[in-house]
């Protein structure tokens, strides 16, 4: 009668196959496992055993011991898998970034140059690999779908990513390659590819935009400038210059009951205020290492995905999409929160403005673990 010392919890005493969990220790513990295994039930061919009290808490012991080897299997096989994943997405994610030249080459490096006029070289994949998995729920959030890496050139003034973002969508209206979510063709205002309201001019490179804010409020919001950013990153931005996001596979964000439950996560709906969307992210724990998107996020988003897939995003007069509420950042000369859509009937692509506290069914926030 022996206890089988690998089943989670520890069972009492049953009938088990010696041979069978000598295997079982073998595999987690290598033979020196098999050796301790041996030890503890005794060679009964030469006569040997030990009382059942101690032979059963000594195979508790190396149960343990076996458990901890299985978690760090485990917890191996999970990291070498989210490498592979990330040097993939990496090499996509860096070749759509420089066909649409929001990279730049300089002494042989690709990066960015940034608003402090400093060079800012693209973080390697494996600085990426290791930033994530440092965060401790990660394995939760690429089980909830957040397996879609942008890497965006934030440290780069948000007037040149408009420009650059104009030049986009010019190139696919000309080679009739700009459709809509659904696969159909659509029409641009060659005038005025992206539309952006007059706030947005210059507002990074002047401190008017903020990052990061815990509320949107004008006192105690808590946003860093992008300068501030550049010089000192933090855990939401830790690579200089350059944000490196994970989102969901799926951009679309869906309307009120239309969301889905993915890796016990509540895919998260329009029709809430902006105030509501970043108090959810910040004090809701199904939403942990998760934040809103910035314009520079956003930008890069619909031109990666212009460039990989020709399709707009956040096209919500056709249906099945949202506008999306740029909650990673705030104006507060305007009391505003940035936000972005396609603007169908307009035929381009919009860069405004709302109201922090005002619901609309048809906003909502697309997230990101960083």
């Amino acid at each position: 009668m022996l206890p089988n010392p690998f089943e989670k919890p520890l069972p009492k005493l049953e009938d088990t196959d010696p041979l069978k969990n000598e295997g079982i220790v073998r595999s987690l513990l290598g033979e020196g496992g098999v050796h301790k295994y041996r030890k503890i039930l005794g060679d009964n061919r030469a006569g040997h055993s030990k009382s059942v009290d101690t032979s059963f808490e000594e195979l508790k012991a190396l149960a343990a011991e076996a458990v901890a080897s299985k978690d760090s299997l485990s917890r191996d096989g999970f990291a070498l898998s989210f490498e592979k994943m990330i040097e993939k997405k990496y090499a996509v994610q860096i070749k759509s970034l420089q066909e649409i030249s929001f990279l730049e080459t300089k002494d042989g490096k690709l990066g960015l140059t940034a608003i402090d006029n400093k060079f800012y070289e693209v973080p390697s994949a494996e600085a990426i690999t290791k930033h994530f998995l440092s965060i401790p729920n990660i394995k939760q959030k690429i089980d909830q779908g957040f397996t879609r890496l942008l890497i965006v050139p934030f440290g780069t003034s948000l007037d040149s990513l408009r420009e650059k973002t104009k030049k986009v969508l010019l190139k696919h209206v000309m080679e009739n390659k700009l459709l809509r979510e659904d696969g159909s063709e659509l029409e641009l205002d060659i005038r005025t590819p992206l539309f952006t309201v007059a706030g947005f001019v210059e507002s990074d490179t002047t401190n008017n935009l903020l990052y990061y804010p815990k509320s949107f409020t004008n006192t105690g919001n808590d946003g860093r400038t992008k300068t501030e950013l550049l010089e000192e990153p933090d855990a939401s931005s830790p690579f200089s210059g350059f944000h490196v996001l994970l989102i969901q596979e799926d951009i679309q964000i869906p309307s009120t009951e239309k969301g889905a439950i993915k890796g016990g996560r509540q895919q998260i709906e329009a029709g809430h205020s902006p105030d509501e969307y970043l108090s959810s992210l910040l004090s809701n724990s199904l939403y942990t290492h998760e934040r809103g998107l910035t314009p520079e996020d956003w930008l890069t988003l619909l031109t990666t995905n212009l460039n990989q897939h020709n399709r707009v995003i956040n096209d919500w007069r056709s249906g099945g999409d949202s506008c999306s509420l740029l909650i990673g950042s705030y104006l507060p000369g305007y009391r505003s929160v940035p936000s972005a859509d396609w603007g169908e009937a307009q035929a381009q692509a919009v860069l405004e403005m709302c109201n922090p506290f005002l619901k609309n069914e048809y906003r909502g926030v697309t997230t990101a673990v960083s």
